[in-house]
């Protein structure tokens, strides 16, 4: 029976006309994922020119319709702060990014990345300052371990989601100590104990993001599975990765998506083989459950679309989105293309 009312439910999103905006009741919740953020590098001459708006032109159409957008942000805000030695790439974003954020629907970051800490703990604390004034909620680094590893709250519609971030790439002097600023290392126990600590607070939604695996690696490593079934059995309800600048494939497990890598957003290099990312748009009922997953194929290659993402459609798009899916258990979820987007509608949960 349940099965039979998703299928209606998919049904209905699938009609000529009727898209899952309109498909959905006002009562739901709707959170865009994107990938890797960075507003500085090579970004810099375009932001001088068209300011930060330019960056999300592309995606404004879907973005308006959400509730709220989140993606892992690769540098920190700050004027200050000493530059990493012995590093080949280092960031540092000016701290207008937080308000032009906000000004967007960006209402959370994950800071838990190899970039974060470029500029060392002044500016990561400069960087918490700027997004708090902002109003953006943050997670996956601090100023002390605690702080790190502490899961951000975000409050939509009546709902709150627990936000908790974790890096496991290096350097591993970025990672956060219990006297020293950084990042939440994703070590087995510090996701066992963190995801499930937040998840018996029944404060609200668990989302889990790691930034992991290799760069323009296209499948994930065996880790990374381990880590993300992890996350899951401990209480997470949805999983989103980062770092390879790729998208990897999405799964659902126990009736929850994994997300491997959403690939970059709007990301400050120039790079042949960085040329599509992912936004995913997670539909929530009101309990927190998710109901479908959204999935837009997003064109980044830079020399092309000068940091302004867009979509991709049609064809090509479906080009893209079949393989990434092609994975999930069918007594999981259904996956199909509906001409602009991918939908994953849960069998079970």
């Amino acid at each position: 029976m349940q099965r039979f009312f998703r299928a209606i439910l998919l049904c209905l999103i699938l009609l000529p006309g009727l898209h899952p905006e309109s498909a959905v009741a006002s009562d739901q919740i709707r959170i865009a994922f994107m990938g890797d953020f960075l507003p500085a590098g090579s970004a810099d001459a375009i932001i001088r020119k068209h300011g930060y708006s330019r960056l999300f032109d592309g995606v404004r159409p879907i973005i308006s319709n959400v509730h709220a957008v989140v993606f892992n942000l690769e540098t920190p805000l700050s004027t200050r702060g000493k530059v990493t030695e012995g590093k080949a790439y280092t960031f540092r974003g000016s701290p207008k990014v937080a308000a032009a954020m906000a000004r967007e629907g960006v209402r959370a970051v994950w800071l838990a990345n190899n970039h974060i800490m470029d500029f060392g703990a002044l500016a990561l604390a400069d960087t918490l300052e700027h997004l708090s004034r902002a109003g953006i909620v943050w997670a996956g680094a601090g100023r002390e371990s605690g702080e790190a590893y502490s899961p951000g709250l975000l409050k939509l519609d009546g709902r709150d989601f627990m936000l908790l971030g974790y890096s496991n790439t290096f350097p591993e002097r970025y990672w956060a100590r219990r006297n020293r600023a950084g990042t939440a290392f994703g070590s087995p126990k510090a996701v066992g104990k963190w995801i499930g600590r937040a998840s018996e607070s029944e404060f609200g939604t668990v989302i889990a993001s790691f930034h992991w695996g290799s760069e323009l690696m296209t499948t994930p490593k065996e880790y990374q599975v381990d880590l993300a079934h992890l996350a899951i059995d401990n209480g997470a309800s949805l999983v989103v990765g980062h770092h390879p600048h790729v998208p990897q494939p999405i799964d659902v497990y126990r009736g929850v998506p994994i997300l491997y890598s959403l690939g970059n957003f709007s990301f400050g290099s120039y790079s042949r083989r960085s040329n599509v990312g992912l936004m995913a748009v997670a539909v929530f009922e009101p309990s927190g459950a998710w109901i479908h997953l959204e999935v837009y194929p997003l064109l980044v290659d830079n020399y092309e679309v000068h940091f302004s993402p867009h979509p991709i459609t049609g064809l090509e798009g479906q080009r893209i989105f079949d393989p990434l899916v092609k994975e999930i258990d069918p007594s999981e979820a259904s996956a199909v293309w509906d001409g602009e987007k991918g939908i994953i509608i849960p069998l079970r949960k």
